[in-house]
């Protein structure tokens, strides 16, 4: 019998604290368009693939955890121009860490949404990534 496989990720839910606040945030600085609305919820899509689902949440609640008092990210979007995403996300006073280049694994840079959720951006010329 043959069985069905994972592909991929289709998509990742975020807790946010104000719907629209959070959705134009997003659609601001990464281009996302908006779909899929409904109450307390809506579809974050790049063109026509899922990226994100925003859900309005009663509580503190992010998508973030933490190791050695350190903020650690559950999700991690790609890029193919790391530095000039970085720049332009400092120019819109976006809460993002430095570029750190770890060679054989790429280049890395943290940033936080409007709720505190912890965003980790990859690029990396060797891997398979949809885009």
């Amino acid at each position: 019998m043959e069985h069905g496989r994972i592909l991929g990720i289709a998509y990742n839910v975020v807790p946010v604290s104000n719907l629209e606040r959070s959705a134009e945030w997003f659609v601001r600085h990464f281009g996302f368009n908006i779909r899929n609305r409904r109450e307390g919820y809506l579809s974050l899509f790049r063109d026509n693939r899922p990226i994100l689902d925003l859900i309005q949440s009663d509580n503190e609640t992010r998508a973030v955890f933490e190791i050695n008092n350190k903020k650690r990210w559950v999700i991690t979007f790609f890029t193919n121009d790391i530095a000039s995403l970085h720049r332009y996300l400092i120019s819109e006073d976006v809460n993002v860490g430095s570029i750190s280049d770890e060679g054989q694994y790429g280049k890395f840079f943290v940033l936080e949404d409007l709720d505190g959720n912890v965003f980790d951006v990859w690029e990396h010329n060797d891997c398979e990534l949809i885009y």
